[in-house]
């Protein structure tokens, strides 16, 4: 058998071309090789492996582009959380209207208004731990509730003394007391 490989011929067989001498693929190769290492040669930007992958395997999980492995729960509220998020738009553009609307007031009045809601907040709390505060003082003032529990014949008497202090003059209490 008398191949070209075999043989001493000084031609080779191409695969895409005719058949080329020593020379001609010496210089075809030396072509290629200086084309590749030149500053011009286009630079390959994506390359895919044809190659068939196996069903099973011991390789490790490569993770996929986009959302990543998670929980029903975990991706549930992960939307949730997209979902809403489209709501803050609205209160977003509600705030730079109203900034851009304001961008012509002094830097004192912005300082105002943004200090006025803070601080109508604090006098209402203040106002609001005062009124508990009395209120639980008065409850702590009042005397306590008694109940007598009684098992023989009993005899209840309620005086009251009513007091009136007069200071017109000298400072004259009078105390009118119930008839006997």
């Amino acid at each position: 058998m008398n191949t070209p490989a075999a043989s001493n011929e000084s031609t080779t067989a191409g695969a895409a071309g005719p058949a080329r001498t020593e020379a001609e693929a010496a210089a075809e190769a030396a072509r290629l090789l200086a084309e590749a290492y030149s500053s011009t040669a286009p630079v390959a930007t994506h390359y895919r492996d044809i190659t068939p992958v196996p069903a099973q395997g011991d390789a490790v999980p490569h993770p996929q582009p986009g959302r990543p492995p998670m929980s029903q729960r975990a991706t549930d509220h992960a939307t949730l959380v997209l979902a809403y998020s489209i709501g803050s738009l609205p209160l977003g553009a509600a705030t730079s209207l109203v900034l851009w609307s304001l961008s012509t007031v002094s830097p004192t009045t912005l300082a105002i208004a943004a200090a006025a809601p803070p601080a109508l907040l604090a006098a209402v709390g203040i106002t609001a731990k005062l009124i508990s505060r009395a209120v639980a003082d008065g409850a702590a003032a009042l005397p306590p509730t008694v109940h007598h529990h009684h098992t023989g014949p009993t005899n209840v008497q309620h005086v009251q003394v009513h007091v009136e202090n007069d200071t017109r003059w000298f400072g004259r209490t009078t105390n009118q007391l119930p008839p006997q």
